[in-house]
């Protein structure tokens, strides 16, 4: 089976008059469908720009990105917007919600952009999302009437909402606190082993990447490790371990406002 991404000899280059500096030096790796990866490295070494060009928000200055098996370099905006919004959904640390909007019609966006979608099956399928998050009851609530770890599942389920084959979380729970974090990571687990959705995420913290079951690591432009996790951390188990005091439900202070 092709991988879902692939990518060979990736480098990404800016240039600010005669100077010219690499955010990418020669990235090459895969991805099969269904895999649940942690990007980890220090601010400058090029995560976060991998992360953007295999969302097709960038284009890389060299090298090739096959999504899916489609050579993504060779394709128009309207291509690629349309791939961004089938194929991939974003979870970004700053929720990115639209304050004025209820849960569910953040969540509704995305379809939009999806002209093969009625208004009736848009409601039907954020609240499907939305109760995959465990939000039910809450659809009509502002985002300035949610906590901090519900508005981060109403992101995750506004990128659920066009049934992508992976999903791209970019310090989704870096807002957070540790218990919401740990919740988030558990949303990520089920979506990955129940749906097999695939995940890629970029994380600075080494206690949400042991979560994964694939750990990249990026210095300077490169990719200087690459290990599979035998035995991920079961963020079920996790919270298990870290119950609230008896009265205190699970979840209830929701990490910050």
């Amino acid at each position: 089976m092709d991988p879902l991404i692939e990518v060979r000899d990736l480098t990404k280059t800016y240039s600010a008059g005669a100077a010219r500096s690499w955010a990418l030096r020669g990235v090459s790796l895969s991805m099969a469908r269904g895999e649940f990866a942690a990007i980890m490295g220090r601010s400058g070494s090029g995560k976060s720009t991998f992360m953007n060009i295999v969302g097709c928000l960038a284009r890389q200055s060299s090298g090739v990105y096959r999504l899916d098996g489609i050579d993504v370099s060779r394709l128009s905006r309207d291509e690629l917007a349309a791939i961004r919004n089938t194929k991939i959904g974003f979870v970004f640390q700053s929720f990115n919600l639209l304050p004025r909007t209820s849960a569910i019609e953040n969540v509704e966006l995305p379809l939009l952009y999806n002209r093969t979608v009625g208004s009736t099956s848009r409601l039907v399928r954020a609240r499907q999302a939305l109760a995959m998050v465990g939000l039910e009851g809450l659809e009509g609530r502002h985002p300035n009437e949610l906590s901090g770890g519900q508005q981060q599942r109403v992101a995750i389920a506004r990128s659920l909402v066009n049934s992508p084959e992976m999903i791209l979380a970019d310090e989704p729970t870096g807002a957070l606190d540790t218990r919401n974090g740990v919740e988030l990571m558990a949303i990520f687990q089920e979506l990955n082993r129940r749906q097999g959705i695939t995940i890629l995420l970029v994380t600075h913290d080494p206690d949400i990447a042991a979560f994964a079951r694939r750990v990249i690591r990026f210095r300077d432009g490169l990719v200087v490790d690459d290990e599979t996790i035998r035995r991920p951390r079961d963020a079920h188990e996790a919270l298990a371990e870290t119950m609230p005091a008896a009265g205190v439900p699970a979840g209830a202070d929701g990490g910050s406002r």
